[in-house]
């Protein structure tokens, strides 16, 4: 998830991927038309887009879904278990909530009352989870290493910690975060060279690295706290009464079938949106 517009630096592999949007620019929920009201009625309580999103973050965005799924994960494309008990649907909400603010860096879903405090994913003062910079960085880098008696990450002769050994191998797709981060920071950085302008780099470490690296350090070790709670949750949902596509289908969810179903719905928006997953 990300509150930045998508283009050719978003991950994806190779390229810009695509974006599914969590709105249309009309302001109107990406959803099928049908969907909120047939929730609204199975959930019996009202039920929002962010809420729907939050829903699928906790769901699917940790290991654990990975884990259980992956002979169906072959087949393009995520199918989302939809649960019938208001209970479990508010449990997921607000789990995903937390999962889509720490994403986002704090932008989405911030909440203060629930701990989500509006642009700042660090942990509360004096937290012994907080990773710190612990020795400065005084050259540029050109290695990375990692000491698991420590739980400490060594760039150059830059150190922070702590770093739990989760959030060290911490990997999206096959890429490790940490390792691709510094990738394209190091002395002499990787990835594709395509004009002369992609040899010109910095030659002293910039400070907002440091402060960058320590939000990203923070981001990836409370989505790992998180991560024991969705694979419960899951398990929970899975055990427990879901919809099917089809029995929402027969409560008037008109689910996509071709291309013209999935044409973005230009208009006038009320309030803009911006958010995208």
């Amino acid at each position: 998830m990300t509150a930045l517009i998508p283009e050719m630096h978003h991950f994806k592999g190779s390229e810009g991927g695509r974006a599914l949007p969590m709105f249309h620019p009309d302001g109107s929920g990406n959803t099928p038309p049908g969907l909120m009201p047939a929730l609204a009625r199975l959930l019996d309580g009202p039920v929002t887009v962010e809420d729907m999103v939050a829903y699928v973050a906790a769901v699917v965005a940790h290991p654990g879904f990975v884990a259980r799924f992956t002979d169906e994960l072959t087949t393009p494309g995520v199918r989302v278990p939809i649960t019938s008990d208001p209970v479990l649907w508010a449990r997921a909400v607000e789990l995903g909530r937390q999962v889509v603010w720490l994403h986002t860096y704090g932008v989405a879903f911030a909440d203060e009352g629930a701990g989500r405090v509006p642009g700042n994913i660090r942990f509360p003062a004096g937290d012994p989870r907080q990773p710190q910079s612990l020795t400065a960085v005084t050259g540029m880098p050109d290695a990375i290493a990692y000491d698991a008696d420590l739980r400490v990450m060594q760039l150059g002769d830059g150190r922070w910690g702590p770093v739990p050994p989760e959030v060290w191998a911490y990997d999206i797709d096959g890429k490790n975060v940490l390792k691709s981060w510094f990738n394209y920071r190091k002395a002499i950085p990787g990835g594709k060279k395509t004009s002369p302008l992609d040899y010109i780099h910095v030659d002293v470490w910039p400070g907002e690295w440091t402060t960058e690296l320590i939000d990203l350090l923070t981001v990836l070790t409370r989505l790992v706290d998180l991560e024991a709670d969705q694979a419960e949750l899951l398990d929970d949902i899975l055990a427990g009464p879901m919809s099917t596509s089809d029995s929402l289908a027969a409560q008037g969810v008109r689910w996509p079938s071709g291309p013209s179903d999935r044409k973005p719905r230009y208009g006038l928006p009320g309030e803009q949106r911006t958010m995208d997953i």
